[in-house]
């Protein structure tokens, strides 16, 4: 009887000992890992500084108006227009003009038709220069008329040979219309074209 009585207790102390063991381990486990936890965030958290110089970057995007943006992505549309003249075949339409609208097919009509005759232009052939000179806003219809002149002396090649070497310049129009979120090109005008004259220095 005290042999089985000893050999319990040494089982006991045995199982005790091992708890502490299991439990000492949890505990340094848990330990490492609130100390982790709480290095992650106090590494994280931005001083108030930051967090409001943050703000003060991030607000003004957010409540920019749309009619804010119109000559910035003017610019953009000018870009755009002269690269499509380079690659014709590779212009995408809907990056500024909206699929689906006559004026959207008339100008891939005119891109695709630019594609299958090889007619394009070439860097450094002559540039097409605008001016833009106001641009009138209409917040009922949500559309912003840019008014400018262009100066083109772009050579237009057909194969090897040249299709279009005038010089010209006009007095031009470009309505854009905002769209999902953006603005899109829906309308352009020629109200005054002359070659072999500069309008846009006058």
């Amino acid at each position: 009887m005290n042999i089985k009585f000893r050999s319990t207790l040494k089982l006991s102390q045995v199982f005790t000992l091992c708890c502490f063991i299991i439990c000492g381990c949890s505990t340094a486990s848990d330990t490492n890992t609130r100390a982790a936890l709480k290095f992650s965030t106090i590494t994280s958290v931005a001083s108030p500084t930051t967090s409001s110089s943050v703000n003060q970057e991030i607000a003004p995007l957010s409540q920019v108006a749309p009619f804010d943006l119109v000559a910035a992505k003017f610019e953009a549309f000018v870009k755009w227009r002269r690269d499509c003249s380079y690659k014709p075949r590779f212009c995408d339409i809907g990056e500024f003009t909206i699929i689906g609208t006559q004026f959207s097919d008339d100008f891939a009509a005119m891109m695709h038709e630019y594609g299958a005759n090889n007619i394009v232009a070439r860097p450094g052939e002559g540039e097409r220069k605008v001016t833009v000179e106001s641009i009138s806003n209409d917040e009922s219809t949500m559309t912003a008329i840019v008014h400018g002149c262009v100066y083109d002396t772009v050579v237009l090649y057909m194969g090897a040979g040249v299709y279009d070497d005038k010089v010209a310049s006009s007095l031009s129009s470009w309505t854009m219309q905002w769209h999902n979120g953006d603005w899109f090109w829906t309308n352009y005008q020629i109200h005054k074209k002359v070659y072999s004259q500069n309008l846009c220095n006058s």
